[in-house]
């Protein structure tokens, strides 16, 4: 299951928001997967909760009490639209929508997010890579159990072979274990075996030469 830009994001909202709304700024953080944890003082038991942002509204002053809090707790200090535009227009400069010279807060704040989303990114790929194994099924017996005994046809390089599954003991011979070099199924060797020379091809022919001398 995939999760949005602002997932585990902790974000305050201080003052009347109007452009962009309240509502607007719920629904970006709802759609990004964060959560708002308040709109409105008190923050008291939040502020040593690891909030990461503090959403405030325009023409607060830095001198404001609450203002002064966040920054004394590490809380970065944003216009709403750092946070609409951070979804909206993945890429756009942020650094004009952080307030009261708490940039170097925000950027941290910001790289949490970014790890978050890579981390996710990658446990997604992974469910998906194992998703794929699970799948696959064998062609003797079409059972997708017992990964770890299917054998997978095809080379190294992945210039020959089907793709194809097949336990080692529904191989014909059995096989007792998972070879180390590459494996074909038999529709796959077959052709690769026409290739071949037919023993003591070679042979043959250089008794023949030494007869005609």
């Amino acid at each position: 299951m995939g999760h949005g830009a602002f997932y585990g994001m902790q974000i305050v909202v201080y003052g009347q928001l109007i452009a962009p709304s309240l509502d607007t700024v719920k629904r970006a953080v709802r759609a990004g997967d964060g959560n708002i944890l308040a709109t409105a003082p008190p923050y008291t038991k939040f502020l040593n909760s690891g909030v990461d942002f503090a959403v405030i509204s325009a023409g607060m002053p830095s001198a404001d009490a609450w203002v002064q809090e966040f920054i004394r707790h590490d809380i970065p200090c944003v216009s709403a639209d750092y946070l609409v535009e951070y979804v909206c227009k993945p890429g756009y400069p942020l650094d004009t929508h952080v307030l009261f010279k708490t940039n170097r807060l925000a950027n941290k704040s910001l790289d949490k997010l970014l790890k978050n989303q890579q981390e996710v990114a990658t446990d997604n790929l992974e469910a998906s890579e194992d998703d794929d194994d699970d799948d696959l099924s064998c062609a003797a017996c079409g059972s997708t159990d017992r990964a770890e005994v299917m054998l997978i046809c095809g080379s190294e390089d992945g210039t020959v072979g089907c793709g194809a599954g097949m336990h080692i003991d529904c191989c014909d011979p059995p096989l007792d274990r998972v070879p180390d070099d590459d494996w074909l199924c038999p529709k796959c060797e077959a052709p690769k075996a026409k290739k071949k020379p037919p023993r003591g091809a070679a042979s043959k022919s250089r008794g023949s030469s030494k007869q005609r001398r």
